[in-house]
């Protein structure tokens, strides 16, 4: 009962980031969260090549991807826990 309320989410870093690249991720697909809060949340789901409508896909090593770990204050960019379990 205690992990019902858990955040599935951990903000991205410069350690996932690196953890992709050396587990062979190439793309990246951004996709924002709805929420009632005032800062935009976007997560980031590796290996993804086919956007939906809305959604938008960078390279690894696009610089795009480097400015998401700069912390901006209204916008988080967050990684699901079942997208860092598959690179251990």
């Amino acid at each position: 009962m205690e992990n019902e309320n858990r955040n599935p989410y951990v903000q991205f870093n410069e350690q996932i980031l690196k953890d992709w690249k050396e587990n062979g991720v190439i793309y990246i697909k951004l996709v924002e969260l709805d929420t009632d809060l005032p800062v935009k949340f976007f997560e980031l789901i590796p290996n993804s090549e086919i956007p939906d409508a809305g959604e938008t896909i960078y390279h690894i090593d696009s610089e795009d991807i480097t400015e998401l770990l700069e912390p901006l204050k209204q916008v988080k960019f967050l990684v699901h826990e079942i997208y860092l379990e598959e690179d251990e």
